[in-house]
């Protein structure tokens, strides 16, 4: 087969990135042909992929966009593939792995979406949807939310043989290992924290939509006695500088800490008391099933489409209000209680050996392998 994948941007540490190389790597065999295009690639090139770095012009995020399209789709044409996949929105895909929110849902919200609608972002972002989800189009979408699946079927009529739903796709090496208890320890012994400390784990690159902001509010609203023992550590990629100044005007410098983009988050799951993701949006939470498998606490906003799982399998709670940092904090607190945390964590890992939480790359690569063979015979 000779696959073409549009993907805007790529870098390891991202949910998007992981979750497009481990569905291409249950997609492809050696006779495979790959040809990817992105306007950025950061990291080593996986073997057997042909990375196309497309230059962009345009003084506006969404103008760039454009500009990677316009140039894209000609070499779409000129390729005679047998399959198309996207893993952003835009024109010309055979199918669609749906990672984003409905976006014309949340900008119909906008105070001032009247207005709103008219603006060239706007029409763009819009335009790109309706090209995945109208009902003219013809590509066929992977969805990994089904709060997200009825959004799209609401504002689009998205017939449902377009909609491939399927299950989370969490890698099982970060299921809890054997020696769990050495390699919390070995990692709390890196950073000094004694086992009567409280770790506070957060993960995820976007820091405002992930909350990072929320979290180190909730922090400085906790009591003198117990932000004492607390220690929050952010793993993932972004400015940090906003946050840091936030920290240390609210008198929380020292409880905060940013460790960058990690490729040992496994370990970090392990040491962590709890994960906390007051996420202002977010399609899934792919951090929250990793928690999970990992048997590590969680308490997650409701806006995340895994925050079901987490009521299903009563592995830690929904916070009342996270833009509310004196709740958040009251949320926090009524949770750090090793028995609590222990009956959470036992929750966490009944569920994760009883629910598919895994088979997503597998079921996506199945639905791409089988709509290119039947493309191919169509001829």
């Amino acid at each position: 087969m000779k696959y073409a994948v549009c993907l805007y941007k790529y870098f390891p540490f991202g949910g998007l990135s992981r979750d497009f190389i481990n569905i291409m790597q249950c997609c492809i065999s050696s006779e495979d042909t790959v040809d990817i295009f992105v306007m950025e690639w950061q990291g080593e090139t996986p073997d057997g992929y042909n990375v196309h770095i497309i230059p962009t012009s345009g003084w506006s995020n969404h103008a760039k966009l454009q500009s990677y399209i316009d140039k894209v789709i000609p070499k779409l044409d000129e390729g005679e593939y047998d399959l198309v996949i996207g893993f952003n929105k835009m024109p010309h895909l055979d199918i669609y792995y749906a990672a984003d929110p409905c976006y014309l849902d949340r900008v119909k919200a906008e105070p001032f979406y009247s207005l709103l609608k008219y603006s060239g972002r706007v029409r763009f972002y819009k335009a790109c949807e309706r090209a995945v989800f109208g009902e003219q189009s013809k590509t066929i979408s992977l969805m990994i939310s089904d709060v997200q699946k009825a959004l799209f079927k609401q504002h689009y009529n998205t017939p449902e043989e377009r909609l491939i739903s399927l299950p989370p796709g969490i890698d099982k090496n970060r299921k809890r290992p054997n020696n769990a208890d050495a390699i919390r320890r070995q990692v709390r012994q890196e950073f000094n924290l004694s086992d009567d400390k409280w770790l506070i784990l957060m993960v995820g690159t976007g820091f405002k939509t992930k909350g990072v902001d929320r979290a180190i509010a909730a922090i400085a609203h906790l009591p003198e006695s117990l932000k004492a023992d607390i220690q929050l550590m952010i793993i993932g990629d972004g400015d940090t500088s906003s946050l840091t100044a936030q920290a240390k005007q609210l008198g929380v410098e020292a409880n905060i800490h940013f460790l960058g983009g990690r490729s040992d988050v496994p370990q970090f799951l392990l040491a962590a008391d709890l994960l906390i993701h007051p996420a202002r949006k977010e399609n899934t939470g792919t951090v929250i099933l990793e928690a999970m498998v990992a048997g590590l606490p969680m308490i997650v906003s409701d806006v995340c489409g895994y925050t079901k799982h987490v009521t299903k399998a009563e592995s830690g709670r929904v916070f009342r209000a996270a833009d509310n940092p004196s709740l958040v904090a009251e949320d926090i607190a009524s949770m750090l209680n090793k028995t609590t945390l222990s009956q959470y964590s036992q929750h966490a890992l009944i569920y994760a050996d009883t629910e598919d939480l895994y088979s997503m790359p597998q079921k996506a690569a199945t639905a791409i392998t089988t709509l290119a063979q039947q493309k191919k015979e169509l001829g």
